[in-house]
């Protein structure tokens, strides 16, 4: 009896091996986590905070290698309630090993919650310190559902895509954890962070976790440019902080000028409109590395000169322009207006108490110890800076060195 069962047995392993084998029978292996890419806050109706999440889902067996991305929200007071909410809704685990940005609205900015989130979030959650912020205008949960698209299954990509610009235009800046909470902790110098914001006349893709609109508002535009196709979602210029606390915001063309400021701007273009309204110039410019700058504290008010150097490429608009009149006429005009750009952002923001440029981190250097320069009080004596700013700008174009000698 036991021989025709061990024998049975052995039949029956080597019919469900070839079964296997064959693609009959497929092993499936459900991904227990969903990963998180983006998280976002806004303001809550009946707690605190409402939290949303853009998810990457993997596919459900192994016969599937597809992601999809959805949008997940919840209220909660912190964002262990609103994870505790969502996850038992939905057949996974939230994972944030992945993130890459998190979004605040400009309620939520405003009121210096950002850094208290990210002390609350980082260690616990196992967020990396690399993750990028964005404050967005309007509700992040809009912002989520403006990115997420049929066509961008990879929202990680989409992401990315921001550093992509910010090279290569400079309209927005960088700021992850590690940079927003050094400049908090140390107040050597102030955050600025990459603005956000969504285009209502940009219809909103029936997608999961996404909702249509039922009517669009034709004068909600990309920074006040109308625009056909690509997505509701958009990020130009960026929100100015005071410690932790956002302040202010600035235009992608203003976000040029504190780059350029601050020794970040890698390259962006600039056009200018001649007098009388008749023809323009179009100037590709370059950052020239880290500007110099002097300071004294001596005096009843800090003092500073900031030098700045920048390259840049003529693209259109001087058929005409030979050495002579580069050297004589263009140039001087460029580098006044420059100047007289770098002094009208830098009111700007310390109008708003914010010390965006990081003169401080020059002033910082004027102590020995950091006693000294906790008992200095930087920020207090900042309203008082007085700057005056030099810009020296170099062409590239060959034809225009050429004839210079």
């Amino acid at each position: 009896m036991k021989r025709i069962s061990k024998a049975i047995c052995l039949a029956l392993a080597a019919a469900f091996a070839a079964l296997n084998m064959a693609g009959c029978i497929s092993y499936v292996a459900i991904d227990e986590y969903g990963y998180v890419m983006t998280v976002g806050v806004d303001k809550g109706e009946t707690y605190d905070y409402r939290f949303c999440f853009i998810v990457q889902v993997e596919g459900a067996s192994q016969g599937e290698s597809d992601a999809e991305n959805v949008v997940l929200s919840a209220e909660g007071n912190n964002i262990y309630d609103a994870v505790a909410v969502i996850e038992v809704g939905v057949p996974y685990q939230l994972n944030f090993g992945r993130a890459n940005y998190m979004l605040f609205s400009k309620e939520v900015a405003e009121t210096g919650y950002i850094a208290r989130f990210i002390d609350e979030s980082f260690k616990n959650l196992g967020v990396r310190r690399s993750t990028k912020l964005m404050v967005v205008l309007g509700d992040s949960l809009d912002y989520c559902t403006g990115v997420v698209s049929k066509d961008n299954p990879n929202t990680s990509k989409r992401q990315y895509s921001i550093l992509r610009d910010y090279v290569s235009e400079g309209l927005t800046p960088i700021t992850n954890i590690a940079m927003f909470t050094q400049n908090v902790n140390a107040k050597r110098g102030d955050n600025i962070v990459t603005l956000g914001a969504t285009d209502d006349s940009i219809p909103n893709e029936e997608i999961t976790g996404s909702s249509q609109d039922s009517e669009l508002n034709p004068n909600s535009t990309t920074a006040g440019v109308e625009r056909t196709g690509g997505l509701r979602a958009y990020y130009m210029g960026c929100a100015v902080f005071d410690g932790g606390t956002m302040k202010g915001v600035l235009s992608g063309r203003d976000t040029e000028i504190i780059l350029m400021a601050k020794g970040m701007f890698r390259a962006g273009r600039l056009t200018l409109h001649h007098e009388g309204g008749e023809g323009h110039m179009v100037l590709l410019l370059k950052g020239g590395g880290k500007p110099k700058v002097e300071l004294s504290i001596d005096g009843d008010a800090p003092y500073a000169k900031m030098g700045v150097r920048l390259q840049c490429h003529i693209e259109c608009g001087e058929e005409d322009m030979d050495y002579n009149k580069w050297n004589r006429e263009v140039k001087p005009m460029l580098e006044d207006y420059m100047e007289r750009e770098l002094e009208r952002v830098f009111t700007l923001c310390r109008g708003l108490n914010s010390d965006a440029y990081e003169i401080g981190k020059y002033a910082a250097m004027k102590f020995h110890s950091a006693e000294e320069w906790e008992q200095y009080d930087w920020k207090s004596r900042y309203p008082e800076l007085n700057m005056e700013f030099d810009v020296s700008l170099y062409v590239e174009n060959e034809e225009i060195n050429s004839l210079g000698g």
